[in-house]
């Protein structure tokens, strides 16, 4: 056994980051669930009200992120290397971004109509969130390392669903639209929204990559 895993048994429980964490995968359960809310909702003023709530989950995800980064430069002792604590506080901080941007070309868009594809893929991404929670949950104690590495696939497993969506859209999209300003509008939410899910796969990503540091 190598000096770092040995000393990782002696040292402190993390009272920090973790909670920070678990707050931002909090968030962006939350802010992909008002995502998938907003496709389904055809009211403009109610679609627009669930924006706001929206834009203010953002904002507290964007705090939480300042204070791990602010954390990250004071506390001597980190869980895991300093530079995937950035990565990963930034990866989920990017799923927020990607579904208020997603959001936001909705509101200034109006699109005609929101195509199923573009519900199905709010719904990924919404399951793709929970997932990431639960893996950051595991990731706290890592006692089972196999349940993890699960986690991991199930999220990549999500993702790659994303993008098949994606493409079927796509090619319905440019198949049976006839208004070519429509076109332009529900091509880019689904962009967004595919970023929102790329993240969740990048978050997956360094989650494998901490497992592999540390164990």
């Amino acid at each position: 056994m190598s000096i770092d895993k040995v000393l990782k048994f002696f040292q402190p429980k993390d009272k920090t980051f973790y909670p920070l964490f678990g707050k931002a995968a909090d968030n962006i359960v939350h802010i992909s669930n008002l995502l998938l809310h907003c496709v389904k909702e055809s009211d403009t003023d109610k679609r627009e009200a669930i924006i706001k709530e929206i834009e203010h989950a953002e904002h507290i995800g964007d705090e939480i992120t300042h204070e791990i980064m602010n954390n990250l430069n004071t506390v001597f002792i980190t869980p895991f290397d300093r530079e995937d604590i950035h990565y990963l506080a930034s990866t989920i901080d990017d799923v927020a971004d990607h579904v208020k941007d997603a959001a936001l070309r909705i509101k200034l868009y109006k699109p005609n109509n929101v195509p199923s594809a573009v519900i199905k893929m709010a719904e990924l991404i919404s399951e793709g969130a929970v997932k990431v929670k639960a893996a950051i949950e595991e990731l706290r104690d890592m006692r089972n390392i196999e349940k993890l590495r699960k986690m991991i696939i199930e999220i990549n497993n999500v993702e790659n669903q994303s993008d098949a969506i994606f493409e079927l859209a796509l090619t319905d999209l440019f198949a049976n639209e006839k208004d070519p300003i429509e076109i332009i509008k529900i091509k880019d939410i689904i962009a967004k929204m595919e970023s929102a899910s790329d993240r969740c796969e990048d978050i997956a990503n360094v989650i494998e990559s901490i497992i592999v540091k540390t164990t």
